[in-house]
């Protein structure tokens, strides 16, 4: 068997994964408020200062606690992300995120690991603020209105729009 390092994400069991936590959750209609199904699952959300040399953290997932934190410094809709993003780690990852392996979510994209549990994790929050079966409604709207549908930002929405559509 290869080592984890070298196996490649598997996108569709984030897809499964968010899919199956929004049904549960009983949402089907934008927007989704990643809070509220952390709450759903027993997840804690806490928005703090992070200082120092955490400065530059957008957010991570405690799983000794079950707290995700998030950088109340940065944007709703980045703040937004974040939450679905270590939402990610905790129904795809918590063994993981419990290792000496686990990283944080920088804000600044050089900074960001590119391996497959963040892969996975960004894969997992897009389709969970912007699932397929919510999107293909607003497919022919312009990226800004469908930023604002769906309380993410322009970049989250065109990148989305882009994968699903090739927009």
């Amino acid at each position: 068997m290869s080592s984890p390092q070298l196996m490649k994400p598997d996108y569709r069991r984030a897809e499964h994964e968010a899919i199956r936590l929004l049904n549960e959750s009983g949402i089907f209609e934008p927007p989704v408020n990643p809070v509220q199904i952390a709450h759903t699952i027993g997840v804690s959300v806490n928005f703090v200062n992070f200082s120092g040399e955490s400065e530059g953290v957008a957010g991570l997932y405690d799983p000794a606690k079950n707290v995700i934190y998030v950088n109340q410094g940065e944007a709703g809709v980045r703040q937004t992300f974040t939450i679905a993003h270590e939402l990610g780690h905790k129904v795809l990852h918590e063994e993981w995120a419990k290792s000496e392996a686990y990283k944080v979510l920088w804000r600044d994209p050089t900074r960001q690991a590119k391996d497959r549990w963040e892969q996975e994790a960004n894969a997992f929050a897009a389709n969970l603020l912007m699932p397929r079966q919510m999107v293909d409604s607003y497919r022919e709207y312009p990226i800004s209105v469908v930023a604002k549908i769906f309380a993410v930002s322009k970049d989250v929405a065109g990148f989305r729009m882009k994968y699903l559509y090739g927009i």
